[in-house]
């Protein structure tokens, strides 16, 4: 039961547990059958998805002709790398999603939150690589980008800090890659142009509009 709270699935987790808890080094298929008391059919199935999650192997029955399964030494490594592509792949494609539907859009909005989830969650699961070299070069391009108040190609980044343009494209690829450093604000690239915008998942659509409303109130000096 607990194991099928982790998202496996029920007859896979009672496989699973069956070979966890066996005495002997592996069970053949017919010994599961027998010790679960369910088909064969089931136990092939439930063997073939452990499998794929590289959580079991097979090896040759000493003096017969069977397999006998048991559960890899380094499974739980695997597993652990297999949700970190997972989760990898998850902020990928929301990141094409928001791309796709615009940030400022209510898809892009929930897209947004999920790829800012999923990227720090693989981020912890990976071990962060970051430096803090690389840390304070990505705040140093958001702040700049924020005082320049426009979008800026990465040469007119480059030159008012004095930093070859590979450094700073550096810069922008580490704010990319973790959107978290920049958060509240998000790093756009359009045209070759840079720029930081509020991510729209900060600010309710009314709260947007009475910003936007209050900001017409204001007296033009």
């Amino acid at each position: 039961m607990l194991l099928s709270g982790t998202g496996l699935q029920r007859m896979a987790s009672r496989v699973l547990a069956g070979l966890l808890t066996a005495e002997a080094d592996g069970l053949t298929a017919a010994d599961l059958v027998k010790r679960l008391r369910v088909s064969p059919a089931s136990v092939s199935k439930s063997i073939g998805y452990l499998e794929t999650m590289e959580l079991v192997g097979r090896t040759a029955d000493p003096g017969g002709r069977r397999e006998r399964y048991t559960v890899h030494e380094d499974a739980w490594l695997r597993a652990w790398q297999a949700d970190t592509r997972a989760h990898a792949n998850v902020t990928e494609a929301t990141r094409r999603g928001i791309e796709l539907f615009g940030a400022d859009t209510p898809a892009g909005a929930r897209l947004t939150q999920m790829n800012h989830f999923f990227a720090r969650l693989s981020e912890q699961m990976h071990g962060s690589s970051l430096t803090d070299a690389a840390v304070r070069d990505a705040l140093t391009v958001i702040a700049a980008l924020v005082y320049g108040a426009r979008a800026l190609t990465l040469d007119e980044l480059a030159a008012p800090l004095g930093w070859p343009p590979e450094r700073t494209a550096e810069a922008l690829d580490t704010i990319d890659r973790h959107p978290d450093l920049a958060d509240p604000l998000m790093l756009q690239a359009e045209g070759g142009t840079y720029t930081m915008e509020p991510r729209p998942d900060r600010l309710t659509a009314a709260q947007r509009e009475a910003l936007q409303a209050r900001l017409l109130e204001r007296p033009q000096p």
